[in-house]
């Protein structure tokens, strides 16, 4: 796979970080809440990134329709700009090879062919979410049909509103360091591959039951199946999750007006937990209802 290609797939993985969104029927729940105070009111919708089908329910779209802005952690406008970002983030060197085990290598070659040559270039956060891609395609789930797709369809030719730019977001997963990157590649990759699938089942069926809270105690637990350290657990929620949970409210704020509602779609792991979104949003003041 040339470079170019490559940098193409992991935008479009990106594009659904989330840190997430897997789509489910017509029937699931999904993390969908309101939030109001003094007359401003935000529907808010917990993404994955991966899915199948259609998920959305009539209310959410309904929801949809009604609100002046569709917010989301990156702009579609931001979008675009993912691409020239990513390529600028491969290494010169063979930077894979000094980052995992050579063990560890020879299993991604496998697994990963369409990199070819170019896998040694990859810096070991991109490799994790090439893999994370695969194990979602083999569970049945598409980038393609993820939430964030489904919304901007529905929303049509108008602008969205982002959170964060696409540089905020690859920022935080290339900032860390060798030692950490490869302890989350290789914690992940000592999975067997039907572990690795039963997980996004897993993240999958939670995503549908609509319980943020469950859903991110989850989160935690699949650290530890992994082997992360508490340390770099605690380091990736830091940087990962509640830094950003704070970002996002932050710069809510501006697109906030009473009487003119407005639709928050963020990955589903950012809405639950003490430090999470819909927490800090009721820190301030607001009152949040489950849809």
């Amino acid at each position: 796979m040339s470079r170019k290609k490559t940098v193409f797939v992991m935008v479009i993985f990106l594009l659904c970080w989330a840190s997430a969104s897997l789509r489910a029927a017509e029937s699931a729940r999904l993390p969908f809440f309101e939030a109001r105070k003094d007359g401003v009111q935000i529907y808010i919708l917990g993404t994955l990134h991966a899915s199948k089908g259609d998920p959305l329910r009539s209310e959410i779209k309904q929801a949809l329709a009604r609100s002046s802005q569709l917010i989301m952690e990156v702009s579609s406008e931001e979008m675009l700009t993912l691409a020239q970002s990513m390529a600028t983030r491969l290494c010169q060197d063979a930077c894979l090879r000094r980052q995992v085990s050579s063990a560890s290598l020879d299993k991604l070659t496998a697994l990963l062919p369409e990199a070819g040559a170019a896998m040694d270039h990859l810096p070991a956060w991109m490799v994790s979410m090439m893999l994370a891609l695969v194990d979602a395609s083999k569970a049945g789930l598409s980038v393609e049909s993820g939430t964030e797709q489904q919304l901007m369809n529905l929303w049509g030719n108008r602008p969205t509103r982002g959170l964060e730019t696409g540089e905020e977001q690859i920022n935080a997963l290339a900032s860390f360091d060798d030692a950490t990157q490869r302890e989350m590649l290789e914690g992940y990759l000592a999975l067997p591959e039907e572990k690795r699938v039963a997980l996004n089942k897993m993240l999958y069926q939670l995503w549908q039951n609509g319980d943020v809270d469950v859903l991110f105690h989850w989160y935690q637990k699949t650290n530890e199946e992994e082997n992360l350290s508490p340390s770099t657990a605690r380091k990736i929620d830091e940087k990962m999750i509640f830094s950003r949970n704070q970002r996002f409210v932050e710069r809510l704020r501006p697109f906030l007006a009473p009487d003119k509602p407005v639709f928050m779609a963020v990955g589903a792991l950012h809405l639950g937990g003490d430090q999470g979104v819909l927490a800090l949003l009721r820190a301030q003041g607001f009152t949040v209802t489950a849809r």
